[in-house]
């Protein structure tokens, strides 16, 4: 059997607010748990858990839903490693420098030095 993760307060609030996001797209259009269950290939009681923010419920599924609700632009921006500023911060501490460098700006005249 499967260990159940339970999940830290951010990823819980995180969970939470994504299902009533969903919940608020799906009232907005006026459609039921139903609806939107059949339309995805499962059961209401699956919609009402993603809903409130079960963290059981499939990452697949709570994709899919928020992707038949046009948030694509979003869930595709998830993870962008372009946001990652402290990643980012320590792959160029990594990274080797090349050439020397008082040869940085050497192709440029320095004012001061004139």
């Amino acid at each position: 059997m499967k260990k159940k993760i339970e999940p830290s307060f951010d990823a819980a609030e995180a969970l939470a607010r994504i299902g009533a996001n969903i919940r608020t797209a799906r009232l907005r259009r006026a459609e039921t748990e139903s609806t939107l269950a059949n339309r995805m290939g499962v059961s209401r009681a699956t919609i009402a858990r993603l809903e409130r923010g079960d963290g059981g419920v499939s990452l697949a599924l709570a994709v899919e839903a928020l992707l038949q609700y046009g948030y694509a632009d979003q869930v595709f921006a998830l993870g962008d490693p372009e946001q990652d500023g402290v990643g980012k911060r320590l792959d160029a501490v990594r990274r080797p420098s090349r050439g020397s460098a008082g040869a940085l700006h050497s192709h440029r005249a320095d004012p001061s030095q004139l």
